[in-house]
């Protein structure tokens, strides 16, 4: 039954809450093994609720992955307005992305999970699309970088590469490691000397 109004009580926070607890409880236990009571149970509103906001589990999980494309479509648009030169404007698009991601870890943990684990039967997005997009505008950064000669010629896609390993490992270190040993500034670190080494002479 569609429901055409919020159920009684139940504020619009609420649609807040079950996507913290949907983010909690499909990295926690996985898409598939993640039932619609322990959602509403999780974010303390009842089935009906989930259902008027998002319309199914699936909707909610969908929800989130849309959520996470429109803040980085989000931060390409504002990367139009932001001044300096390419080598700048790539260390602060990339600080910016790793920033967004170290602040969202369970996020992308249940993003990697679900690349690189065991089949959750999650529905079907394009959870590389994210990735792609970067790939795509650090590529258009370098050839612009290339044709004002504030960068080396070269590879375009060697440079593209050396710069989001640089952004991979670090974000990694913080997936993988309670303590990680190297963070944002250190990535920025890695940044200046790889493009310390691309600089033209």
């Amino acid at each position: 039954m569609k429901i055409q109004t919020p159920p009684y009580g139940h504020p619009v926070e609420a649609r807040e809450r079950l996507l913290a607890a949907a983010l909690e409880q499909f990295a926690l236990r996985g898409y598939a093994a993640t039932s619609v009571r322990e959602l509403c149970e999780a974010a303390g509103v009842t089935k009906p609720v989930l259902y008027y906001y998002f319309k199914s589990k699936e909707g909610l999980f969908l929800q989130l992955m849309e959520e996470t494309s429109a803040i980085l479509e989000t931060m390409i648009a504002d990367l139009a307005n932001y001044p300096g030169s390419a080598r700048e404007r790539i260390v602060h698009f990339i600080t910016e992305v790793f920033n967004a991601c170290d602040q969202q870890l369970p996020l992308i943990k249940l993003i990697y999970s679900i690349l690189f684990g065991t089949p959750q039967g999650a529905p079907s997005f394009n959870l590389e699309q994210n990735y792609d997009r970067i790939l795509e505008t650090i590529t258009g950064l370098v050839e612009e970088g290339i044709v004002r000669g504030e960068i080396a010629r070269g590879n375009v896609n060697d440079i593209v590469w050396t710069i989001m390993a640089c952004f991979s490992v670090t974000l990694e270190e913080q997936l993988c490691r309670c303590n990680p040993r190297i963070d944002g500034a250190s990535m920025v670190r890695m940044l200046n000397l790889v493009f310390n080494g691309i600089a033209p002479h």
